[in-house]
């Protein structure tokens, strides 16, 4: 019988849908000490309300992180909901309470 923990990784509490999106973007966030930091982010998906970003180092859970790409049309300021590491990187989930400011592709499924 699978546990709880396996059933709870296996479910999708989304409530939007992710794109896969490649490009990198520069992030700005506060580390522990109250320093500002600035790194690059490599994009792996995007929803209207978050992303999924691969970094170089750790970012705190609950830090607010902040971009601004006009050509990607993504902007604004999110909190981190997970930073784990995997493939050598940290796979950092993100969540904008105001939208990330993309908008999902014309042609996709309503």
């Amino acid at each position: 019988m699978p546990s709880c923990s396996n059933l709870a990784r296996k479910t999708d509490f989304r409530r939007q849908v992710r794109y896969p999106i490649k490009g990198m973007i520069r992030i700005i966030w506060q580390d522990g000490t109250g320093r500002e930091r600035v790194c690059n982010a490599q994009l792996v998906n995007i929803s209207l309300n978050g992303m999924q970003l691969r970094v170089d180092e750790k970012i705190p859970l609950r830090a607010y992180v902040s971009c601004n790409d006009e050509m990607l049309g993504i902007r604004g300021t999110g909190s981190v909901r997970y930073c784990n590491f995997a493939k050598g990187k940290y796979e950092i989930g993100w969540e904008f309470a105001g939208g990330t400011g993309w908008r999902e592709p014309a042609n996709s499924p309503a």
